[in-house]
């Protein structure tokens, strides 16, 4: 994905600072997409040059000014293009999966660690999509013009649940098989010594 056409998914809804970006992403796309301070700048610096945004200073007594961005027409027809054309393949790299690959060289108690631990972290994600995300979305399609674009947002949420349940159903059958395997070779150990 291009963070500049997350950006301008972004910006097509209102217009927007890049610190108004920032929190934006926070409360919405983060969960499968985040972007740190500096790169949305410098995106949005080169989104600016290639005439997909333009910005305006907002005057503020007592306050730094504010350069605030808006999507052009030319932005909007990028947005719209890279909309339209098939989605890139994923790149796929899961360190988690990796270490279990290899996981032999490990005391199997350590990777029941790990297990552990990717476990709990997919619960706290599932938490934070049913108690943050899902609120978010609900209150949004109650707002006008807003229904249509809180089904989609849904569907993406959707997606990251069912994602996160999986890793931990996985999860919890990998820490089954793994104590299976511990007490099968705890018994061979009985009956060899």
């Amino acid at each position: 994905m291009s963070l500049p056409h997350a950006l301008l998914g972004l910006i097509s809804y209102k217009p927007s600072t890049g610190y108004d970006l920032k929190n934006k992403f926070q409360n919405s796309i983060h969960f499968f997409w985040n972007a740190a301070l500096p790169h949305i700048y410098r995106s949005l610096k080169q989104m600016e040059g290639q005439g997909w945004i333009a910005s305006t200073i907002e005057q503020q007594s007592g306050k730094p000014n504010r350069k605030v961005y808006r999507i052009t027409n030319d932005g909007k027809k990028e947005l719209l293009q890279w909309l339209n054309e098939p989605p890139e393949a994923p790149e796929f790299r899961h360190g988690m999966l990796v270490k279990v690959f290899f996981a032999k060289q490990l005391p199997p108690d350590r990777l029941a660690d790990h297990l552990k631990n990717w476990r709990e972290y997919n619960i706290n994600l599932l938490k934070q999509y049913e108690m943050e995300a899902m609120p978010v979305i609900a209150r949004q399609s109650a707002k006008p013009g807003f229904a249509e674009e809180a089904y989609y947002w849904g569907l993406s949420l959707d997606y990251g649940i069912r994602h996160a349940r999986m890793a931990i159903d996985w999860c919890n059958q990998a820490l089954q098989d793994l104590h299976a395997a511990k007490k099968k070779k705890q018994k061979e150990k009985k009956h060899v010594g």
